[in-house]
Formats: structure tokens, C-alpha cells, sequence
């Protein structure tokens, strides 16, 4: 073909417009490629190069492609896209490391409370076991303050016999 002839050809998923092949660049396999609409869903009318011997009565055909704006707003908008993407999982992940410090820091926390308790149970098992103690000895002072008791009860009867006879020869004497 001559670089000022007109092209044109269809398919399901694009269609070739009339364009000059000698603004066009060079596919891969050497012939200047073709310019093309997409009629795909997800880019219904975007114009992209392609091996001018694609569908053409079964030619061998390299796998040329590019969108015909990709060096216009096009690519730029991608471009300010991605740099808001990365910016935004930049953001995301300074935010997933301050969860995770916060979450490291709560950890610790949670540690450092967990030993305070173990401490403090091992002072209230402390305690209960002299409050054992201390019980124990009650107990044995009790026994001992019982027997007392009990010997001052066996007493008391021949207290009170010495008392009654005392009196009884105070008043035998007295009246002497």
C-alpha cells in the first residue's frame, strides 16, 4: 500500500477507519499498522493500532496493539490515576502500620496487665496461706483455752465446797 492510501475493514470487537498509513506506526512485523475502533463494552469507541494483516483472508499476523490516545490525556489520566492509587495505598498502608503498632502496643499492654495479676495473685495466695496459719494457731489456742476452762470447771465445785466450809467454821468458831 502507499503511505497516502485509505484502509478500511470490520470485525466484532473492532472496526478500521480511513486513516494514512504514514502517520501510523510500524508494527512488528514490519507493515504499517492500522487504525481501528473498538466496539468492545469496556472501551466502546476507543481507536487503537493494529497489525494491518489481522483478519485479512487468514495472513499471518503479528499481535501488534496500542490505543491511538495512549500518548495523549489519555495516558496522562491513567498516569494522575495511578499516582492517586498509590497515593491512597501509601495512606492506606501508613494506616495499617499505625493499627498495627497500636494493636503491638495494646499486646503489651495486655501482657503487662496479665503479669500484674499473676503477681497479685500469687501476694492473695500469699495471704490466704497465713490467714491458714493464723487459723490454725486460733485453733490450737482455742483447744488450750478450752482445756483451761475445763479445769477451772473441775475446780470450781471443790472451790465452792472450801468457801461453804470456811464459812461454816467462821460461824462455828464465831459464835464460840
Amino acid at each position: 500500500m502507499l503511505s497516502g492510501e485509505k484502509v478500511s475493514s470490520e470485525d466484532s470487537s473492532s472496526s478500521l477507519v480511513t486513516h494514512t498509513l504514514r502517520n501510523n506506526p510500524m508494527c512488528t512485523c514490519g507493515s504499517p499498522a492500522s487504525l481501528r475502533t473498538s466496539n468492545t463494552p469496556r472501551n466502546p469507541g476507543r481507536s487503537f493500532f493494529g497489525c494491518s494483516k489481522y483478519n485479512s483472508q487468514g495472513l499471518p499476523h503479528c499481535n501488534y496493539f496500542k490505543w491511538a490516545d495512549s500518548d495523549s490525556c489519555h495516558e496522562k489520566e491513567k498516569e494522575i490515576e495511578m499516582l492517586r492509587k498509590e497515593e491512597k495505598l501509601q495512606k492506606t498502608q501508613l494506616e495499617v502500620q499505625q493499627h498495627i503498632k497500636e494493636v503491638r502496643r495494646r499486646e503489651e499492654e495486655v501482657q503487662r496487665r496479665e503479669e500484674e495479676v499473676r503477681r497479685r495473685e500469687e501476694e492473695v495466695q500469699s495471704w490466704m496461706e497465713e490467714i491458714r496459719n493464723w487459723m490454725e494457731e486460733i485453733r490450737e489456742r482455742e483447744g488450750e483455752l478450752f482445756k483451761r476452762d475445763l479445769g477451772v470447771q473441775r475446780q470450781c465445785p471443790s472451790v465452792w465446797l472450801y468457801c461453804i466450809i470456811c464459812i461454816l467454821l467462821y460461824l462455828y468458831f464465831s459464835q464460840s
